[in-house]
């Protein structure tokens, strides 16, 4: 069985979204917990700490992390940031380099969309016992 988890956390924003200056320590606390051998009792090698990623990098993480898994793996998927609803009300996360149009609406190509986690998440070979998201 292997224990692999993937933190990102986002801190900076591109004008128009506020900083999260404590959304970095966020995932850099959970990374210690994981670490802590009578806590999380993950390896140092199998956590992945992205800080301010743009989304290019964060979907890449996200399908590393679900691809080529086995049915007992433990994975764990933690992000510490800004969520924001596009007009259809579709759930993204947004990532450094997320952007609004000037009439303030979510260009949905710089940021994370909800259904692309989902669907990595459900063509994943790993348990689907303990599946959380929201």
């Amino acid at each position: 069985m292997a224990k692999v988890a993937l933190l990102v956390g986002i801190s900076e924003y591109e004008p128009g979204l506020n900083p999260l200056p404590s959304a970095v320590r966020d995932v850099e606390a959970v990374c210690e917990v994981l670490l802590h051998p009578e806590m999380g009792g993950f390896a140092a090698s199998d956590i992945i700490l992205l800080k301010n990623p743009e989304r290019q990098a964060v979907e890449m993480a996200i399908e590393t992390l679900f691809s080529g898994r086995h049915k007992d793996d433990l994975l764990l998927l933690y992000f510490s940031g800004h969520g924001m609803k596009d007009d259809r009300g579709r759930l993204y996360l947004a990532t450094r380099n997320t952007s609004k149009t000037p009439q303030g609406e979510l260009i949905r190509s710089t940021s994370v969309s909800a259904n692309f986690i989902h669907d990595r998440m459900s063509g994943s070979s790993c348990s689907k016992r303990g599946r959380r998201w929201g």
